[in-house]
């Protein structure tokens, strides 16, 4: 307790214990006159806020899809057993219930099968950690998918009865039934397929583009942010008080690489600016990242320390791409810098080489961009407008060093500047921690590879339920119109014209699954461009069509197509083929 003691009570708690255990620490907290609200693991507001959006719910629903699929699929291949157990007076209730007993072997080796793998694989992540949790989690997780199954085995079964007797023991299928119910299945499936291929896609850029940015990572070492306290929101100006001034001085020393950040539209409403950043630096960071001219020269630092640390003028440099709003950017600047404009704070607008990337030191996650989504890697800035401050100067006030700190935009290179500056200052009520400039990248890197290896596992899963959906369909148009089918081939009628109806149907489906996500991004596109004409930030993140996506599309169009064209082509040729030893 000597270690947290100086430390403020607020923030979030986790309680291990019972219900009472909650009770106490919120009465506790009530006498200390703290307020506080409880939240629940299980409460749905909890976990639909946690996995609503999550490739685990996608997941979910892929798995219970598929397991509807295979039901259903498994019961109209056996239509025709289902004919003679009509015939020999078997009701509805007595042929499920023949088929639960015969399934009930297999799914209870099957769960016993996946409990203990389960068990022993959470022994060995985690030492089953929260694993009463986990087991209700899957327990309802589980629970659902049986009441599926049994739902979708007992329609499609109910499905058949609709089918006289002699039609059954041939294996007919009540054709139009079925084929609503099968396009139930497809719809959906095609809808969550085109999502998941667009996630792939997207997942798969963020990875290879955080991988890439690893290496600059590596490259800065042991640079380390600081983390202020969270106690402090609602009090802001105890944290300037106290940090602020410290990392001026740090800053004057040389001590610290600042790398703000503010978008470019909000900082220039009615400006009409493309997307873009003001990356607020300092004469560190000119010495360690390489700002060129359009010439080709570098931006050196211009400190002088003999000097008051004022003498310089705070430099704006603007990518020549962008010069031409040059009134824009430089006032936007002006305001960032001081905000009241109650200061005389000299300016000094330069040009910079456009097409250069930059080093924020950070992800971006804690600053808004109109162009990038939060969950996007913005560690290297294309063409952003600098503002270049003298170290420690007055310019730059309190609050502004504290706000930049809260978007891990204060970097100390060597860690000890920073550990001795909290304890002879004494911050540690102010300053939480310390965290090394790349472990955000890192861990997001991680946490981009496991969602892409879930969103390709939805995908392949999807495609699957598509294929068998697709085979399905041909089975039940087949059984229905073989004798159609053999007499058209007897007439002579070609392959195309036979199936005219099922093919343009498929083709039409296969031109929306195609041109959906393009009309998408389309349609997003024009929206943009009238926001952009009236001077309004975007309000969501546009879709970026890349040749990854249209090749993916492409192939899912093939397979979706494909399977029920080689299908379609199976069935033929086994109809003829049967008609013509029967003939």
């Amino acid at each position: 307790m000597s270690e947290v003691g100086s430390l403020d009570p607020r923030g979030p708690y986790y309680v291990f214990g019972t219900s009472e255990a909650v009770d106490a620490l919120v009465a506790e907290f009530g006498h200390l006159g703290l307020a506080t609200s409880v939240t629940h693991p299980l409460s749905y507001a909890e976990l639909s806020d946690q996995y609503s959006g999550d490739p685990l719910f996608q997941a979910f629903c892929v798995v219970a899809l598929a397991a509807v699929t295979i039901t259903g699929a498994s019961v109209l291949l056996n239509a025709k057993g289902y004919g003679v157990l009509r015939m020999q007076g078997m009701s509805f209730v007595g042929i499920l219930l023949r088929d639960l007993r015969q399934l009930a072997v297999f799914w209870l080796a099957a769960a016993g099968t996946v409990a203990v793998a389960t068990v022993v694989s959470l022994g060995l992540y985690n030492g089953f950690a929260w694993f009463g949790l986990f087991a209700e989690v899957a327990a309802v997780a589980a629970g659902i998918l049986v009441v599926l199954v049994l739902v979708a085995h007992a329609a499609v079964l109910a499905l058949t009865y609709r089918v006289d007797m002699l039609p059954a023991l041939k294996g007919e299928l009540p054709a139009r039934a079925a084929s609503i119910s099968v396009y139930l299945v497809r719809v959906p499936a095609l809808l969550l397929v085109l999502s998941i291929a667009t996630d792939v896609t997207v997942a798969g850029r963020s990875v290879l583009m955080r991988q890439e940015n690893q290496k600059v990572y590596e490259a800065v070492g042991n640079a380390v942010s600081i983390r202020l306290s969270g106690a402090f929101a609602m009090h802001t100006e105890q944290l300037d008080e106290h940090v602020g001034p410290w990392l001026r001085q740090a800053d004057q020393r040389g001590e610290v690489v600042l790398a703000g950040r503010r978008d470019l539209q909000i900082s220039t409403p009615g400006a009409h600016l493309p997307p873009g950043e003001f990356l607020i630096v300092n004469d560190t960071y000119l010495e360690e990242q390489p700002v060129k001219t359009p010439t080709g020269r570098r931006y050196t630092s211009q400190a002088n320390r003999t000097n008051a640390p004022e003498s310089p003028p705070v430099r704006v440099i603007i990518p020549n791409s962008m010069t031409q709003h040059e009134a824009a950017i430089t006032k936007a600047a002006s305001r960032i810098i001081d905000p009241q404009q109650d200061r005389d704070i000299p300016l000094d607008v330069l040009e910079s080489a456009s097409g250069q990337h930059l080093f924020g030191y950070n992800t971006g996650a804690y600053v808004y961009n109109s162009a990038h989504g939060p969950d996007e890697d913005r560690s290297m800035l294309l063409d952003p407008v600098i503002i270049a401050v003298p170290n420690g100067s007055k310019f730059l006030t309190d609050d502004a060093y504290t706000t930049y700190a809260t978007q891990a935009g204060v970097i100390f290179p060597n860690r000890a500047d920073v550990l001795n500056g909290i304890k002879v200052n004494g911050l540690q009520s102010y300053i939480n921690g310390i965290s090394p400039v790349g472990q955000k990248s890192a861990l997001d890197l991680r946490k981009s590879v496991s969602e892409l290896r879930l969103q390709v596992f939805n995908l392949i899963i999807t495609a699957v339920i598509l294929v068998i959906a697709g085979v399905g369909l041909c089975i039940i148009y087949s059984r229905k119109n073989a004798q159609i089918i053999f007499a058209r081939h007897i007439s002579g009628w070609r392959y195309v014209a036979t199936h005219r109806f099922l093919l343009a149907v498929e083709v039409a489906i296969a031109a929306i699954f195609a041109t959906r996500v393009p009309f998408q991004a389309w349609r997003q596109g024009q929206e943009l461009k009238n926001l952009a004409a009236a001077g309004a930030p975007a309000p969501f993140q546009p879709n970026h069509l890349t040749a990854l996506d249209v090749s993916l599309i492409t192939s899912l169009v093939v397979v979706e197509f494909g399977a029920v064209i080689l299908a379609l082509a199976f069935f033929h040729r086994r109809i003829v083929k049967e008609g013509a030893t029967v003939a």
